[in-house]
């Protein structure tokens, strides 16, 4: 398990589940509020499987990996995350730290239909459209 952590506030953000939105309002899993320059969904990480990714949301101000500015990263432990203002480090959770989080139950709910719509215009599909069947697909 990963965590961000802000060494200048000395708080740790524990990544559990399979996405963490990031911005400045509450309604983010990393809320960051008390920086003008941090978009109000600025960001997301995506579990793959094997690591996080990060993805920026079309951000004002941009998202940085390690001084370099990204749209898309797979994470690796030591990246220093730049959003506004903040550095958040990517590293492994301490192991205390797992078995606490292991200990508790997460529920997780299926995403609303607005959520889905979300997901799908972000990818490029319109509302209303659909996939087409296989014998439809030009070759």
């Amino acid at each position: 398990m990963f965590q961000l952590f802000d060494q200048k506030n000395n708080h740790s953000y524990p990544l559990t589940g399979f996405i963490k939105e990031i911005g400045r309002t509450s309604e983010c899993d990393i809320c960051l509020p008390d920086d003008a320059k941090i978009s109000r969904r600025h960001a997301r990480l995506e579990w793959n499987g094997q690591t996080w990714v990060l993805l920026d949301e079309d951000s004002t101000n941009g998202t940085f990996v390690n001084g370099e500015r990204v749209s898309e990263r797979e994470l690796r432990a030591g990246d220093v995350l730049e959003i506004g203002d903040y550095q958040l480090r990517y590293l492994p959770l301490p192991v205390a730290d797992v078995a606490a989080i292991k200990k508790t139950t997460e529920v997780m709910t299926a995403p609303s239909a607005e959520e889905i719509r979300r997901r799908a215009r972000r990818r490029g599909f319109a509302e209303g459209s659909t996939v087409p069947d296989r014998k439809d697909r030009k070759e």
